[in-house]
């Protein structure tokens, strides 16, 4: 990770490498425009006679200006940062889960396969929970609202509900179990 002490040693090359990787998040176009803008202002200066440790140091702490170019696009950094890293957290946890299936030990593999299932199982008993609260609001509700689009949203939003939750708590524990 780059630190705003390095970027005293720090060209061209390396910040524009720099603002590519972090701001890997913001989409294609975007990113590219970014990063041409900050590489203009670095030319500007050199052709004004500046070296570009100088255009650099101008520009400030590089983290704070990342943070500052994704504020700009109406993105937290933080949140985006975090958001993303728990997606590469599962990819990683896939990576390691097929590693243990492609590996010799049986142990480990049957063991792994029973996580996952219990997992499954874990899910599915999600439901009855979601069921119930379901089904008590709707009598609670029936008597309020006896209309049948009503009924139809209510049992929707539960639907969407449960499945939202049924994949993140999958991910989530999926994660923790294979990436450790």
């Amino acid at each position: 990770m780059y630190t705003y002490n390095w970027v005293i040693n720090m060209n061209k090359k390396e910040f524009i490498k720099f603002l590519e990787e972090k701001l890997f998040y913001l989409v294609e176009p975007e990113r590219e425009k970014e990063i041409n803008k900050y590489s203009d202002v670095i030319d500007s200066y050199v052709n004004m006679g500046q070296s570009e440790e100088v255009a650099l140091s101008s520009l400030g702490n590089p983290e704070d200006l990342v943070k500052a170019i994704y504020l700009s696009h109406g993105l937290d950094y933080k949140k985006v940062v975090e958001q993303k890293s728990s997606l590469k957290g599962f990819k990683g946890a896939i990576k390691n889960f097929g590693k243990i299936m492609a590996g010799f030990d049986k142990k480990k593999a049957r063991n792994s396969i029973l996580y996952v299932l219990y997992l499954l199982v874990f899910v599915v008993l999600l439901k009855i929970a979601f069921i119930f609260v379901r089904d008590n609001g709707a009598n609670f509700f029936g008597e309020i609202f006896t209309n049948e689009i009503f009924d139809k949203i209510y049992y929707a939003f539960f639907e969407v509900a449960y499945y939202i939750t049924a994949v993140i708590v999958f991910i989530k524990m999926f994660t923790k179990k294979f990436n450790s």
